[in-house]
């Protein structure tokens, strides 16, 4: 079963787990990861759209390109941003 569940994750994911005598540890190894990772875009995705709101150099047509990027991002890890802090 390890074995199986190595062989699904990326080259650069297996240091994590190859220690892992049970899968369960090397599950929880990836959840870990993967926790960590999303937290971290979470931040990045969030000060982005503090920084475009802070600037206000770009068109109108710009921002809200850009801010629908960044809330289809945030939504893609799940976190929710309320219509009022978009506009």
């Amino acid at each position: 079963m390890l074995y199986r569940l190595m062989s699904y994750v990326h080259d650069q994911m297996l240091s994590p787990i190859t220690g892992a005598k049970m899968p369960k540890e090397a599950w929880e190894n990836l959840t870990k990861i993967f926790v960590a990772r999303t937290m971290a875009q979470k931040l990045q995705l969030q000060q982005e759209l503090k920084n475009i709101w802070q600037r206000n150099i770009m068109s109108n047509i710009d921002y809200t390109t850009k801010s629908k990027e960044i809330y289809n991002a945030l939504g893609s890890i799940n976190v929710t941003v309320d219509e009022d802090e978009i506009v």
